[in-house]
């Protein structure tokens, strides 16, 4: 059969116009056959993946399971042609209704020149007039994708045809006016992802083709290394019934294998200009490449990115046509896919000599390193110049890595070198150092700082004077922080000291630790004012970034305050250097940490509502506070939503924090948040739950730096007390007692307040109320100061009875009063007997609005027509029942409970 010009006439291969054959072993892929059905009520779908996807063995097995009339056509380079292409659109046609497109077909034979719009017009009209739609699979697009047969297709579709349901596969996509027919829901998309073999699938072939069962773990291993690339698993599977390597993944998908380069040449070299071959091998090496990055590896002696740059092989990438994906929505940067890189890699080793290839690692070296992709220029180094050139690339960014924040690249980076070169070099040893202390694995540190001296003192390194005193500099800080743990004031203070002496100006991490040592250390001698003047002088003589410099010192200070259990203290500095909401001090970070802190003294002193309105905000996203600082903000909102009756939140709270740190394996922080979930647990009424953790809890050595919110030693006291047994008693008696000596010995005033507490609750369910009472009543002089409140209430209703019994001789009768009224609320809220703010009077919340637009009580009463004494007998009533110290903590909880809303 012919169709064409009388001078130019198209030999119609008829083969061309049958979908292949399905390979025996195929297998049908039930939801894609169902979306292929659906789409195919749309003018257009499009089938877009790179070669060995399946997606001719697709739509052929879809043809040949539907039924209505279908056509196929499987395009060559040479039908780019738009007189060729229309006369095999045509041919097409024909295959399903012979007599159809007449008016075509007299045009194409008409001898006038082809136009594109033209021709759509007469094939719109021919197709139109067919008795019921037609499925045309045009196979191999990408062979066609020529300007005049995009103008056609575009026109067929512009006004697309109730004759004609396109299917166009592809290996990339096709330059056509996708988007208008996009956002009109036209057309029918199936892609790459879409196309990739599940890990049943991958399954699935190779039972079939091997004949028998793989292994999940092996079957892991194929599904990661193929990425669910259908033909990479099949040649996989074929090695394996070949006797290529048994079910060794590894060894049935090297990139040298005969049948893998066999596929690659033929499908995908032989489509490419020479110039985008020789950038595919020297871009092989990179595990994730950029155009940038392209022109360094591609550049020679005459020009930057050779002749024609990186733009020959990022048009072969960008196009889709290849094993390679894009990272990320912006398409700025790509990677290959792994078979197809190893394979790539293999074709470089035969191409170029050991010396060429270590000069392209080199390259990617230099380029990720000034770019700041440490982790992926530590392997480039040591590939282009060995363990010590990549050791002193890191070595190089110790002073940005050393912080807590960048814990976790350090990490990776130093995993990448070999563990010798680390263990030889100081600097090294020192960054390892600092790893281990943002880890929590204290006890090792000793040992690395005794290398590091070893090696200064044996000159192993050639380093210079000043590096040597640099890193003696690190040694002491190390050292002084492992003297503070140990609760050495005096070697604190001595290390730190001399710490500061050797350590540059550029080493600001280090440096800022040694002023929080110094300062820390002198607290723990009992020298508070000192240790404010050392915070005060260092914040004074600050130069670097306030992010680094300023705000740990910040952070420091209010520790030091929490400490102290210096309430006022602690809400100055946190006003005095995060003013809220609008401060120009530090990071919405920074900020999220001021709302800590004065979260803290607002739950203390038992200022529910004020607290909660602080803390909220501080774990939103945008505020982005560090890591650390956000499980401990998370604590501290859990006890609020607690101590307001809001159980599940405080415990979904809690929750999410322990499951986002088992994740991250941040075992240091999940130990102190699993201990805070059974303190949690225990309040709840949920003991089971909390003996289980305090089985599996190892209290460790006899050194307790407690800081923050919450202790882990003394949840497990409180565990022991609670479980009421004799044994139990005994072991919580024994703890308690290390506590106290220990706590009392480094001036930590907060929690040795709970440790007093707790010995009066445990003395007193061993009934000895002489004991109790004079535990309580050391807890209550050292607690009052501040006006503590809540780290008596969090201990639950046992301490009621040893509070009345306290002497008011003691003078803490007021204070004391304070501490029942709060226990008498939270028993009654956490019993369910009262929902905050639920018992309001109308006119009780008439005056709770006028409080809200800040009337004043005599303003309230003419307003109300009642007595000032009435106003304010009301006003007490609202703060109580809203659990609320002041106005404006009651304006707070309202809005928060939502009381005052309109009905």
């Amino acid at each position: 059969m012919s169709v064409g010009l009388a001078a130019h006439t198209v030999q119609i291969v008829f083969s061309k116009l049958r979908p292949p054959p399905l390979v025996a072993d195929y297998f049908p892929r039930s939801e894609l056959l169902r979306r292929l059905e659906v789409g195919c009520e749309l003018p257009l779908t499009v089938l877009s993946a790179p070669a060995g996807y399946g997606k001719t063995s697709l739509a052929a097995c879809w043809l040949e399971g539907r039924e209505g009339p279908a056509a196929w056509l499987s395009l060559d380079d040479d039908d780019g042609e738009l007189i060729a292409f229309a006369s095999y659109f045509v041919a097409a046609v024909h295959s399903a209704f012979p007599d159809a497109c007449a008016e075509t077909v007299r045009y194409l034979n008409s001898g006038q020149p082809c136009s594109p719009t033209i021709l759509a017009g007469r094939l719109s009209n021919d197709l139109d007039a067919l008795p019921v739609p037609l499925v045309l699979v045009l196979d191999n697009y990408q062979r066609v994708d020529s300007t005049p047969v995009q103008t056609l297709l575009d026109r067929l579709l512009a006004h697309s045809s109730d004759g004609l349901r396109l299917v166009i596969v592809t290996r990339r996509t096709p330059q056509l006016c996708l988007s208008a027919l996009r956002v009109g829901g036209a057309l029918a998309e199936i892609g790459t992802a879409d196309l990739q073999f599940s890990e049943r699938e991958s399954a699935m072939l190779v039972e079939r083709c091997v004949g028998h069962v793989m292994v999940a773990t092996t079957l892991a291993r194929l599904q990661e290394t193929t990425e669910g690339w259908p033909v990479g698993v099949r040649l996989a599977a074929l090695a394996m019934r070949n006797g290529g390597g048994g079910d060794d993944v590894d060894l049935v998908c090297r990139g040298d294998l005969p049948q893998v380069q066999q596929y690659f040449f033929e499908e995908l070299f032989a489509q490419q200009v020479p110039e985008a071959i020789d950038g595919l091998l020297r871009t092989s090496i990179l595990e994730r490449f950029c155009a940038p990055l392209c022109d360094v590896m591609l550049a020679t002696g005459e020009a930057p990115g050779g002749a024609a740059g990186s733009q020959p092989l990022l048009q072969a990438v960008s196009s889709g046509a290849l094993l390679c994906s894009a990272i990320g929505d912006d398409g700025e940067w790509y990677r290959y896919h792994r078979m197809f890189r190893e394979f790539l890699l293999c074709q470089l080793k035969l191409r170029l000599g050991p010396g060429e290839i270590a000069e392209l690692h080199r390259r990617a070296a230099d380029w990720l390193e000034t770019r700041g992709c440490l982790e992926e220029a530590i392997p480039h180094a040591l590939a282009g110049g060995g363990a010590a050139v990549a050791g002193r690339l890191l070595a190089r960014h110790r002073h940005v890595l050393v912080s807590r924040e960048q814990r976790y690249r350090l990490d990776r980076c130093l995993r990448r070198l070999p563990p010798d070169i680390v263990e030889n070099d100081a600097e090294l040893l020192a960054l390892k150092s600092w790893l281990m202390y943002h880890q929590g694995r204290h006890v090792e540190i000793p040992a690395v700082c005794d290398r590091i001296e070893w090696l200064i003192e044996n000159g192993v390194g050639g380093l210079s004077t000043v590096a040597h005193e640099a890193l003696s500099g690190h040694v002491f800080a190390l050292r002084s922080l492992q003297a503070y743990f140990e609760g050495r004031a005096e070697v604190t203070v001595a290390f730190a000291e001399r710490a500061l002496r050797l350590l540059p100006v550029a080493c600001v991490h280090a440096r800022v630790t040694a002023q929080a040592l110094l300062a820390g250390g002198r607290q723990l001698a009992g020298d508070l004012d000192g240790a404010r003047h050392a915070i005060q002088q260092a914040l004074v003589q600050a130069t670097g970034p306030i992010d680094a410099c300023q705000a740990p010192l910040v952070a420091t200070l209010c520790l030091i305050d929490w400490m102290a259990a210096d309430l006022s203290a602690l809400q100055w500095t946190a006003n005095q250097y995060y003013p809220l909401p609008d401060s120009g001090f530090g990071t919405g970070g920074e900020i999220a940490l001021g709302r800590y802190f004065l979260g803290l003294v607002q739950y203390q002193r038992n200022e529910l509502a004020l607290a909660e309105a602080t803390l909220v905000p501080a774990v939103a996203p945008s505020n982005a506070p560090r890591l650390g600082y956000r499980t401990e903000i998370s604590y501290v909102l859990a006890a609020v939503h607690q101590a307001l009756g809001q159980a599940d939140r405080a415990r979904e709270i809690v929750d999410r924090v322990c499951a986002h740190l088992q994740q991250n394996a941040d075992l240091p922080a999940l130990f102190r948040a699993r201990a805070f979930q059974a303190d949690l647990a225990l309040r709840q009424g949920r003991l089971n739950d909390a003996v289980e953790w305090a089985r599996g809890f190892d209290p460790g050595p006899v050194h307790y730096v407690y800081r923050f919110f919450s202790a882990p030693h003394l949840t497990l006291a409180k565990v022991w007390i609670a479980e009421g047994t004799a044994e139990a008693h005994q072991q919580a008696g024994r703890l308690l007692q290390l506590l106290e000596e220990d706590l009392a010995s480094r001036h930590n005033v907060r929690f040795l307040v709970e440790v007093l507490a707790l010995q009066a609750l445990l003395q007193h369910a061993m009934a000895n109320e002489v004991a109790a009472t004079d535990y309580l009543g050391r807890a209550v002089a050292l607690a009052q100061p501040a006006g503590l409140i809540r780290v008596f209430v969090d201990l639950g209703q046992d301490l009621v009875k040893p509070l009345k019994r306290l002497d008011a001789g003691h003078g803490h009768a007021s204070y004391v009063g304070r501490l029942l009224a709060a226990l008498n609320d939270d028993w009654l809220v956490t019993a369910g007997r009262q929902q905050v703010g639920a018992d309001l009077t109308r006119r009780e919340l008439k005056i709770l609005k006028l409080l809200a637009v800040r009337l004043s009580n005599v303003e309230i009463s003419e307003e109300l027509c009642i007595s000032r004494a009435t106003v304010k007998r009301h006003t007490q009533n609202i703060y109580r029942k809203l659990r609320a110290s002041s106005r404006r903590e009651a304006v707070v909880r309202a809005r928060t409970l939502n009381l005052l809303a309109d009905g």
